[in-house]
């Protein structure tokens, strides 16, 4: 795993425990070391928008297939707020909960909640952005 993937978030370091496309919704499980940590003691912002911008884009791609079988669906931000709220401990595991609740729209509004895996009630980060959703299918390359 290269270093850029341990800080940051990349799927070496994130576990997919479930997904459903057609509903939107994702949940992925992270178990935090020294390095996901940033000043102040809380998630690094930049890993919290990496992990919200990069698995929330793949959850976007599954249920464009999902729901439009053929297409080459692709997403990019158009903006993207990142709030840690909360100290954490190296070890805590955080479960990210990634939700995209306009399903159909051509520019989603998408979210993923940092809580504690053990205690939900913890919210440790939030990440919400807009994306607009590109479909190469369409498109004369």
């Amino acid at each position: 795993m290269d270093w850029m993937s341990k800080v940051y978030g990349g799927s070496e370091a994130v576990e997919i425990v479930g997904m459903d496309a057609k509903a939107g919704t994702a949940e992925l499980r992270l178990r935090v070391d020294s390095h996901h940590i940033g000043s102040g003691g809380v998630l690094d912002e930049g890993l919290v928008a990496t992990i919200a911008d990069n698995w929330t884009s793949y959850l976007l791609l599954a249920q464009g297939e999902a729901l439009r079988p053929g297409a080459l669906p692709l997403s990019v931000s158009t903006s993207l707020t990142v709030r840690s709220l909360r100290r954490i401990n190296p070890g805590a595991t955080v479960a990210i909960d990634c939700c995209v609740p306009n399903v159909a729209s051509l520019k989603p509004f998408v979210t993923a909640t940092f809580r504690d895996a053990t205690a939900p009630e913890t919210v440790y980060a939030v990440a919400s952005h807009t994306k607009e959703r590109k479909n190469l299918a369409n498109a004369n390359l």
